[in-house]
């Protein structure tokens, strides 16, 4: 964590990559925000995908024609355009057979869009009062928000790059990709901030062991779920694109919650410590400058040094003293068990005969009673 300062840019810069791809390359929206058509077909006889595809292209005057392959020689068929229904299926007879069949105007694609701004607002918003009312500090919770910010930056980046679609159910998994950051992010700074066991670097080690592992798990996840749907169904695009966007905000998740928040925190909390410091405490020299009058007053004068040292030291010689006594005593209470020691070794003889004598007595003076007791 030496070079936790370094480590801050590196998902900074990715974000702003990942910002200039989305501006300049753009992003693929689906049909349920530009507007178009989208119809689900039966493919009737040998008919393959490519040559619908090329049928519908001489027959329609439309751009951007695609065909998706569902299995089962079931097709969906996206149109930029808005086709009539009639002229589609005059377009596709002796091809394919319509199943379903949905024209998406611009006044409905415009509202979506819409729609999607505010709920992405709305989430940053709640998500940056939630975070402040816990802390209660500015810097993590900036920090916090930027993490996520990053996070979805990251992921805009790569649907650009991958020519992933934004569309209604990929922003859905925008949403949930801020939930998993954020989740991760406050993992983090509950473990600095709120706990005092240990280092910062033992406390940070702690949480990095469980973020990474849920983190990793989530991928994991979401990675057999991409390779399920693109293998074995080819027709489940939606759920390929919700795993697709999450496996690449996660992986920016790993990079901007241990590379950029927790470097973040790192001098937070090291700046805090530094004022902590300077408060407790304060050089001599920087009171000498800013205060010599109150510190002339301040200074005892030369008796009262002169009496409190010979009052330390006439404590002191007590205190000696009584040492001195302790062991004395202590050492003659050794000797005298010692004596009592001996005593107890040399005359065990002489004390059972005693206890006889005295035994013999009693026994005798119990008799005479006895007889007195018979002539009376």
């Amino acid at each position: 964590m030496e070079n936790h300062k370094i480590l801050i840019a590196i998902p900074i810069i990715l974000a702003l990559l990942s910002l200039c791809l989305v501006a300049f390359n753009g992003l693929e929206q689906g049909v349920d925000l530009k507007g178009g058509s989208q119809a689900e077909l039966q493919l009737l006889g040998s008919v393959t995908p490519t040559e619908l595809e090329q049928t519908l292209d001489s027959k329609l005057n439309t751009n951007n024609i695609k065909v998706t392959n569902n299995g089962n020689k079931k097709v969906t068929v996206e149109l930029e355009n808005n086709v009539n229904s009639s002229t589609f299926t005059n377009a596709i007879s002796g091809k394919a057979k319509v199943i379903s069949y949905n024209e998406i105007g611009p006044v409905l694609s415009e509202e979506a869009m819409g729609q999607i701004y505010v709920a992405m607002i709305f989430a940053f918003l709640f998500m940056a009062v939630t975070v402040f009312i816990v802390f209660r500090e500015p810097v993590p919770s900036i920090a916090i928000i930027l993490a996520a910010l990053c996070d979805i930056l990251i992921a805009l980046g790569g649907m650009s790059l991958l020519k992933i679609p934004l569309s209604i159910a990929s922003v859905g998994a925008l949403l949930m990709l801020i939930g998993y950051s954020v989740d991760t992010d406050i993992l983090l700074t509950t473990r600095l901030l709120k706990r005092r066991e240990g280092t910062v670097e033992q406390r940070a080690k702690n949480a990095m062991y469980t973020g990474l592992t849920m983190s990793f798990a989530a991928i994991a996840a979401m990675g057999i779920l991409y390779l399920v749907t693109i293998i074995i169904m080819p027709e489940a695009t939606t759920l390929s694109n919700i795993s697709a966007v999450l496996v690449i905000g996660l992986i920016g998740d790993i990079l901007s919650t241990w590379l950029m928040n927790l470097g973040i925190l790192k001098t937070y909390i090291d700046w805090r410590q530094s004022k902590k410091q300077e408060k407790y405490n304060i050089s001599p020299s920087t009171t000498s400058a800013t205060s010599t009058k109150a510190d002339k007053k301040s200074e005892p004068s030369k008796e009262e040094t002169s009496e409190k040292k010979s009052k330390f030291g006439f404590a002191d010689k007590l205190k000696k003293k009584i040492e001195v006594e302790d062991d004395e005593i202590m050492s003659k209470i050794e000797e005298e068990l010692e004596k009592i020691d001996n005593l107890e070794k040399e005359e065990p003889s002489a004390k059972k005969p005693k206890k006889q004598k005295t035994t013999k007595k009693g026994n005798k003076r119990q008799a005479k009673k006895q007889k007195g007791k018979g002539g009376e």
